[in-house]
């Protein structure tokens, strides 16, 4: 049996800590049958990865799994892509090609399936099938991807702490004997061997800039769709502008600080003889914007805008897309309005919208999350204080509503907010980062997220409320005060 679970090795995660796939052009259907016996009724989604940049899952298609643990799945692709199946929380990756056909075995720990985060604890949904083609995409990366763990593992150290060039050159050698590592742009598998093995070459060479960048990005070809490939550029181009000693510091500072101008900045970029290329250049300057973003030394409004420019005026749909995607990851503020389908007590659908007018405070928790009901007595606090300019609600994410239903009788009477269910939205979940309990986020009634990591009961969130509503100054005895408002 042929066994999957990350295809991408571990070592290579470890080195630039980005998962992949790319965008969806699709013509040519991909069909996923097989059984998840310990997931019966319960819903599994497929999901790609159409930004490299961000990392960013866009869910593709999705099914219900049927009372005998049976699940079918299709997916229009005309490309390799990266896919991840998911149940509940629990993930597991893998590559399709067009056109073809795949059955699976879906196992689990059983113990872990349960948790919000099982990732954390090395859950992952375990793949196997029946039928091994020593020639399909996914042997054939995991062979190379479980030599290159134990290559990397043995001559790893030698090579990054040691700076031992006899390492490196031992350690291509064999991974070139063994994968015979050569440019070619148009096999995935060979491209997937060349881009990892670069990462490597950069720990063997990492001041020969101009040497790395002939050798794996001086061509034509941007293989957006092939994780290795998207790996590497983001560990070797991260803050490149800034780093650049072709790109005048002040006129950098001026395009993006003074006067956000892109086209200054394209063209100051292009003094850069590595960045000769349009196409490549543009893709090098979203990566340093979203790198720009956590330096203080830019302003992060100006770094949107120009994000902004680039989403409605590149001429290349991938960048259209990285560019989105990053607005919305550094700035929840400035993304999409994401409705939720949530459930009270009673069974009810509702969501957010019942609080028109009110920023609502979210706090994410389990019902045998003690932590998360000692924070409600303060919370409930908070609320007779503040309850009338800020909704306070408490979601629960208890993988069984029986769950919920029991702790809302329980606690029914002890807290005068609602506390409603997440309804199996587990996508929200993922998308909003929410790994561990109790968790907190501050939303509008569109669902729009204000503050990602709001403060928490115990530890910030009276200060963060006294100063988002300030007591109204009122004295009785100075007209100046009086009616004020």
């Amino acid at each position: 049996m042929m066994r999957f679970r990350f295809v991408v090795s571990c070592v290579l995660c470890a080195l630039a800590s980005l998962l992949p796939v790319t965008l969806l052009r699709a013509q040519n259907p991909v069909t996923i049958t097989g059984d998840a016996p310990f997931a019966k009724n319960e819903e599994i989604r497929l999901l790609v990865y159409d930004d490299l940049l961000n990392n960013i899952p866009h869910e593709v298609a999705s099914s219900k799994i049927d009372k005998n643990g049976r699940f079918k799945l299709t997916y229009p692709t005309n490309t390799i892509r990266q896919v991840q199946l998911v149940i509940r929380t629990t993930k597991a990756d893998f590559f399709v090609a067009p056109f073809h056909e795949y059955n699976f075995h879906i196992t689990v720990d059983t113990a872990l399936f349960g948790m919000i985060n099982p990732e954390k604890y090395g859950g992952f949904l375990q793949i196997t099938t029946d039928v091994v083609d020593t020639a399909d995409l996914n042997v054939k990366i995991n062979r190379f991807t479980r030599y290159f763990d134990n290559a990397m593992n043995y001559y790893g150290f030698k090579i990054t702490y040691d700076r031992n060039q006899g390492a490196c050159d031992t350690l291509m050698r064999l991974l070139d004997d063994k994968f015979h590592i050569q440019y070619n742009p148009d096999n995935f598998y060979s491209s997937y061997v060349y881009y990892t093995c670069g990462l490597v070459d950069k720990l063997c060479k990492p001041k020969e800039v101009r040497y790395l960048h002939d050798r794996y990005f001086n061509n034509n070809d941007v293989l957006y769709d092939n994780p290795a490939y998207m790996i590497l550029f983001n560990n070797f181009y991260s803050n490149y502008l800034y780093n650049s000693k072709y790109i005048s510091k002040d006129l950098l500072t001026q395009t993006v600080n003074e006067d956000p101008d892109y086209l200054a900045l394209f063209n100051e970029a292009g003094r850069d003889p590595m960045l000769v290329n349009d196409r490549f250049r543009e893709l090098v300057i979203i990566r340093s914007l979203i790198d720009f973003y956590s330096n203080e030394e830019f302003d992060r409004a100006n770094i949107l805008t120009l994000l902004k420019y680039i989403q409605d005026a590149s001429r290349f749909p991938e960048h259209v897309t990285y560019a989105r995607n990053a607005i919305r990851m550094l700035s929840p503020e400035a993304g999409e309005n994401t409705r939720i389908s949530l459930r009270n007590e009673k069974g009810k659908k509702t969501d957010f919208s019942q609080y028109d007018g009110k920023e609502i405070y979210i706090q994410v928790f389990q019902s045998d999350c003690m932590d998360c009901i000692r924070e409600m007595l303060i919370l409930r606090e908070l609320n007779k204080k503040y309850g009338d300019r800020i909704q306070i609600v408490s979601l629960n994410v208890d993988m069984r509503k029986s769950d919920y239903e029991q702790f809302c009788k329980t606690y029914k009477d002890r807290f005068d907010w609602p506390i409603l269910y997440f309804n199996d939205n587990y996508n929200w979940l993922m998308m909003n980062s929410i790994e561990t309990l109790p968790d907190y986020l501050i939303v509008n009634s569109d669902g729009l997220v204000l503050l990602r990591d709001a403060p928490a009961p115990d530890k910030g969130l009276s200060d963060y409320l006294l100063r988002r509503f300030p007591p109204e100054e009122n004295d009785d005895g100075n007209p100046l005060f009086q009616n004020r408002r």
